[in-house]
């Protein structure tokens, strides 16, 4: 039986515990949350004036790196709109215009949302949609410099560009499991002296595991290495340890929801499409 179990849960990091699937069911949950979660990206640059440094395909390039957070609404309506193939009828619009009179540096904060395409007009009064930082650096200007450019930000994956990626970190390992062969014994103050992160302890002449650290293991055996007739490190690959940590873009736990909408739509398709092969008539 799958279950989940939450340890950990902020706007922009979460960590819990999955159980009861295999690695390959706990890979495809972490390759999704890093490359097929789709989010929205500055895709088009027009550039109008640019008399900074910094030519206009390094100013572009710059400009798409910025994270935009989406209200859940909006994000659940482009997210429709981008699932139905209709990507180019989704965009949302930024400009930047900055003059310099002194020398002034431009942020992602001068960014200003100016609505969507014509389909999704409607959205464009309640909608949240703006850099998830106004500090973020874009170029510094001299004087009498100036930037005037529209941006067109559209949706898409982490597989075709990092800038999509709506996490910084997905990462698992499994769930450690710690055996202690021989309670007591003359070696196992050096098993407990052993462990970087105090997993085992040693109390009485007798080796016992702190269960409550138990998920701080990193398995890197050295209590085992110490004591080898003492003390058993393995793992359980049913198992697994997630952390994920987001980048504003939404929140992290919005994002492992629509990471999981999206495995589970891939195996359906996948089950639909073997049934359709085996039944008679089909090819295959």
């Amino acid at each position: 039986m799958v279950s989940i179990v939450l340890k950990q849960l902020g706007d922009d990091y979460c960590e819990f515990v999955l159980e009861g699937v295999t690695p390959a069911v706990a890979n495809a949950l972490r390759r999704t949350l890093l490359a097929d979660v789709p989010t929205l990206a500055i895709d088009e640059v027009v550039v109008i004036e640019n008399s900074s440094v910094l030519f206009d395909e390094i100013l572009a390039h710059r400009l798409a790196l910025i994270p935009i957070r989406v209200d859940r609404e909006t994000y659940e309506a482009l997210l429709q709109c981008y699932e139905e193939g209709k990507r180019d009828e989704c965009t949302a619009t930024f400009t930047l215009e900055v003059e310099a009179e002194r020398q002034a540096t431009v942020y992602s904060g001068h960014m200003k949302f100016s609505g969507f395409s014509e389909g999704f007009a409607q959205l464009a009064g309640a909608a949240e949609v703006k850099p998830v930082s106004d500090l973020i650096p874009i170029v510094k200007l001299a004087p009498g410099q100036k930037v005037i450019l529209e941006a067109y930000a559209k949706m898409g994956t982490g597989r075709e560009h990092a800038k999509w990626q709506p996490v910084s970190v997905a990462a698992y390992k499994y769930y450690p499991v710690i055996k202690v062969l021989k309670e007591a014994c003359d070696a196992c103050e050096r098993c407990a002296q052993a462990c970087p992160r105090g997993i085992l302890r040693a109390e009485g002449g007798k080796l016992e595991v702190v269960q409550e650290r138990i998920e701080e293991c990193t398995m890197c055996r050295a209590c085992e290495e110490a004591c080898p007739d003492v003390v058993k490190v393995s793992w359980d690959t049913t198992k697994f340890i997630y952390r994920v940590e987001g980048v504003g873009v939404l929140p992290v736990k919005d994002v492992v929801e629509v990471a999981v909408r999206r495995v589970l739509r891939r195996i359906n398709a996948f089950v639909d499409e073997v049934q359709r092969k085996v039944q008679p008539g089909g090819r295959g």
